[in-house]
């Protein structure tokens, strides 16, 4: 079972590592984690709008699903498709930048 909770904790760590496993030739680790940075935030200006919605959309519906016992369930499928959604859009920005890896 430790492995498993070991595990659970490092996951997030690397999700968050920032540039480091973004790659471009003649490009230092400054301006990598620079670009890392600009293309971050650009992913959750582009991602603001459909978090908003979800976020209208739990309110509005928070009380029915709280009621039927699926809120959390919800909460937690809003989030892993905010998350996902601005993975890509990092992603797709790093790859324009010219950069490899991720």
């Amino acid at each position: 079972m430790r492995p498993i909770l070991a595990l659970a904790l490092l996951l997030p760590l690397a999700a968050c590592s920032g540039s480091d496993g973004w790659h471009k030739d003649g490009v230092d680790p400054e301006t990598a984690a620079a670009d890392y940075a600009e293309c971050r935030h650009s992913a959750q200006v582009a991602d603001s709008r459909d978090s908003d919605i979800d976020a209208d959309i739990l309110a509005t519906r928070g009380q029915d699903w709280q009621r039927i016992g699926v809120l959390q369930m919800r909460r937690n499928e809003y989030a892993d498709s905010d998350e996902a959604r601005q993975g890509d859009n990092v992603s797709r920005c790093m790859k324009e930048k010219g950069y490899t890896g991720g």
